[in-house]
Parts: structure tokens; sequence; C-alpha cells
């Protein structure tokens, strides 16, 4: 099985549409794009990475809508729980286009359903007009696909965070420095730059030389990790940030 990670980069041409459902892109399609039917499911892994990659603002946002989708839910409560969401602020797409795009990626699966809860298959809507097919659907909803299962299970901001410090185990105590200073309150980069200040973990040898890594890397992986996310003033802890912080401390005692 091919890996994919959350904290790897990917550079991949956007596709926008912002909150309001302005398209920046006028030949964007979702799920009416013609799909290949015969892709394998590492075929299918690499394009729902690829979707939930793709613009940094949104996808955490991505990730959790694939965890909360696990158990079927209607429209309505998917988009009220992207909604919720406090990276939801800085998304960059309404949450209607998200949860189509993961449908897209292979992400998720768009369920129609009649009055009685019955499915309604492509098949019914065969020689009807398009209102005719309109009116066999009552609801819309979303479930995760095995693909999206294995990528949610697969990228849990844990096994991340344990990723993360497991590449490089010198720089845990100044991860939890900096796990610890965002939970006290917000701070804004300029705070944590002072903090991290002449911390030895910045130091890396490059070809040979030592070189000085910006605090701003330290900021990058936390976030793209799942621990940290920008909130009104400043950088602070998600739960999963406070949660992993509890238990790196009681391992480094």
């Amino acid at each position: 099985m091919t890996d994919f990670a959350m904290a790897a980069t990917i550079d991949v041409p956007e596709e926008e549409l912002d909150k309001d459902g302005n398209d920046f892109n006028d030949d964007i399609t979702l799920v009416e794009e013609e799909v290949p039917a015969d892709l394998t499911f590492e075929e299918k892994l690499a394009a729902l990475n690829t979707c939930v990659m793709r613009h940094p603002l949104n996808r955490e946002i991505l990730y959790k809508a694939l965890a909360f989708c696990t158990e079927e839910h209607l429209l309505s409560e998917a988009e009220d729980f992207i909604a919720s969401l406090p990276q939801f602020e800085l998304a960059t797409q309404n949450q209607y286009y998200l949860l189509m795009s993961l449908v897209k990626a292979h992400g998720l699966e768009f369920i129609e359903r009649d009055d009685d809860g019955n499915l309604v298959t492509p098949a019914m809507k065969e020689g009807l007009t398009e209102d005719e097919a309109d009116d066999l659907v009552a609801t819309w909803s979303f479930k995760t696909t095995d693909v999206g299962d294995y990528f949610v299970e697969y990228n849990k901001p844990t096994a991340r965070l344990v990723d993360l410090l497991n590449l490089v185990p010198e720089r845990t105590e100044s991860y939890i420095d900096l796990l610890e200073f965002v939970e006290a309150q917000p701070r804004p980069y300029g705070e944590i730059q002072e903090m991290l200040e002449g911390a030895p973990a910045l130091q890396v040898m490059i070809d040979g030389h030592l070189e000085t890594m910006q605090p701003s890397v330290f900021v990058d992986k936390l976030e793209r990790a799942g621990a940290l996310i920008w909130k009104d003033s400043g950088w602070t802890l998600t739960e999963e940030g406070r949660d992993f912080l509890v238990d790196m401390k009681k391992t480094v005692q």
C-alpha cells in the first residue's frame, strides 16, 4: 500500500469557490464530471490525498468531514458540522463544495433517499424527466467510503504527531515548549519567534554546513500535524494538540 501523509507538501493547481459559492474557475464541475470507474484502491486514495492536501486552509476541515461521515449524515448535518469547526473561519470554499469535492475524490459517497428512507439509484431515474427524477429524492446525505475510512485512520492527528516526533526525536523538547507556550494563550508568530530564538532544535546540518531554521518551520509542521490552529489573534492548541501534549509530557518524564 502506498503511503500517504497529511504532512506532505503537494503542489496542485487550485479549484476555488469562496464561501458564498462564487466560482473562480469556470470549468469546475463536481460530481457531474465523468470519473473513471475502474480506478484501483490506491489510485482513488491518491486522488483523495490530493483533494485533502490541495489547500492548507481547507485541509483539516476535509479530514474532519471524512471522520464525521463515517456514519451517514444528512447534507444539512454535515454542513452544520463543518460550519462549527474553528478552521472554517479561514476556509476558502463553502461547505457544500468541500463535501462534493470529497465525493469526486472517492472519499465520500453521495446518497439520495426517498420519503421512506429507501435508496434512490441512478437506474431508478432512467427514462424520467428532470422534475420526475427530483421528485423521487427526499433527502441527500453523505457516508465515508472504504477509501475515506482508510485515509481517516492513516491520518489521525495522533499518528501524524507521532510521525513528526519520530523524524527528529531531539526536537521533542522544543515541540513541548512550543505547545505549552500556545496552550497558555493564543500567540502571534512574533512571540513564538522570540520564544524559540536560540533553541538548539533550530540548528540543522545542510550539505555539511550548520544552518538555522526559521521558527515558522516548527509552527507549520505542528499545524500540518493537526496540533495548532490560528484563531482570533494567534496560534493556539487544537483539542488533539492538547491531548498529545499531555501524552508527550508523560513520556519524557
